[in-house]
């Protein structure tokens, strides 16, 4: 699995270097319960929610064979935080081994919680919700 990251003018891109073993994503739909005269309830389906994510990984600061890129933590650390703090979406892209995509998403970062591990990575947690654009027309 490949996990891209880019700014929606693709002038920065990113590419995970240590690709978390599981990743899961939301899907959710915002469905109502009502209670009916008789005494029951019923289902109305709600729309679509926005999907969330997190990524708990580590950012390498030496050499592995296994990376997929060669990021390290302070350039993955600033394409972060630069991020978060202009406060854009960030184009995500996740991807098999094949190429087939299974999540290309805007999404903003929620949360992002970083700090060395034991071993002198950059061990992280980063939260991220979908962003939808508003069109006017």
């Amino acid at each position: 699995m490949d996990i891209v990251f880019a700014t929606k003018d693709r002038k920065k891109i990113l590419k995970l270097p240590i690709v978390p073993p599981d990743l899961e994503w939301d899907n959710p739909q915002k469905h109502e319960t009502m209670e009916t005269i008789q005494g029951g309830e019923i289902l109305i389906p709600g729309l679509r929610g926005l999907t969330t994510l997190s990524i708990d990984s580590f950012f390498p600061m030496k050499k592995y064979p296994f990376r997929k890129s060669e990021v390290q933590g302070k350039e993955a650390i600033e394409f972060f935080m630069s991020n978060k703090t202009v406060r854009k979406p960030l184009r995500m892209v996740v991807s098999t081994k094949k190429g087939l995509e299974l999540l290309n998403k805007l999404m903003i970062i929620e949360n992002f919680i970083y700090g060395p591990d034991r071993v002198g990575d950059i061990k992280y947690k980063l939260d991220l919700k979908e962003f939808i654009e508003v069109v006017n027309k």
